[in-house]
């Protein structure tokens, strides 16, 4: 396992972490985490993917662990940071250090739906995303007013400083930067989300990514549940893409999935092997 501080293009430093294969490399990993989760929470995950011959490499987006914010100021953080700045330095890290072999991408909610936003992403040979989604509130069945709510009313309101509490209302372990909270906000209020032609993005890359996808979604997850998940899977529309929700009674022989414990250890002689199957296909 080796640290390093990467430089990304408007001066900002973050903290990746490479694990490196046991076995003669056969491609390179990038795991590109959830909303203000650490590369931490990914360690067990990127060790078994090592132990595979994969080079692996994990981050911590600005703001978060190990790459305090330094440029800009917390206010004016976007997501789109996370993708254009820190995700792309991430990758191209990756891409110099496996030369020809595949490169495959592993993207957690945020993770997933970024892809196509990252440049340099044409280079990834297949991808799988984990509880990744359209959260548009009426996806959500009986909890579609209270996320009509967050979007609307609580992220905004709790936004308007440096900082949005995130912890207090349960939506991450540590508080974020607030300009992140409010540009999510923004796209989580539109049918389409980060989709909605108002938002300005460059969304041509999505319609032109035509890689191998694998879509999870677990029918127990109230961040991402499988009608959101579907959503998602539709943003990629030339990927040759195989949606797998996973429900009734594999989910009950799993313990429950939910929104995280897809990188749990316990998983490594289920999830996990079905996970490098499809990398390595």
């Amino acid at each position: 396992m080796e640290t390093l501080m990467l430089d990304c293009p408007d001066g900002q430093r973050i903290q990746v972490v490479l694990y490196s294969p046991s076995a003669p490399l056969r491609g390179g990993v990038l795991i590109a985490p959830a909303l203000g989760v650490t590369q931490q929470f990914y360690r067990h995950l990127a060790r078994y993917l090592a132990d595979q011959g994969l080079l692996v490499l994990s981050l911590d987006y600005r703001g978060v662990g190990g790459s305090p914010l330094t440029t800009p100021k917390a206010s004016r953080v976007g997501l789109q940071d996370w993708a254009e700045q820190d995700l792309a330095v991430a990758l191209a890290a990756l891409t110099a250090r496996i030369g020809d072999h595949p490169l495959y991408w592993v993207g957690h909610s945020f993770g997933g739906q970024a892809l196509a936003l990252v440049p340099g992403h044409e280079r990834v040979d297949r991808a799988v995303t984990v509880a990744s989604s359209v959260p548009y509130w009426r996806h959500y069945g009986g909890r579609a007013l209270g996320m009509w709510a967050f979007w609307h009313l609580l992220a905004p309101a709790l936004s308007l400083g440096n900082r949005f509490p995130a912890r207090q209302v349960g939506l991450a372990r540590r508080d974020l930067p607030s300009g992140l909270i409010r540009q999510w906000a923004r796209w989580g209020r539109r049918r389409d989300y980060l989709f909605c032609p108002s938002h300005q993005l460059d969304l041509s890359a999505y319609r032109r990514f035509d890689k191998p996808m694998r879509h999870y979604g677990f029918a127990d997850d109230r961040y991402a549940p499988p009608a959101a998940v579907r959503d998602l899977a539709t943003r990629y529309p030339a990927a040759p893409a195989e949606v797998v929700i996973i429900e009734g009674a594999r989910l009950t022989a799993l313990g429950g999935v939910g929104h995280f414990s897809f990188f749990e250890p316990r998983r490594e002689e289920t999830l996990w092997r079905e996970l490098t199957a499809f990398l390595l296909a």
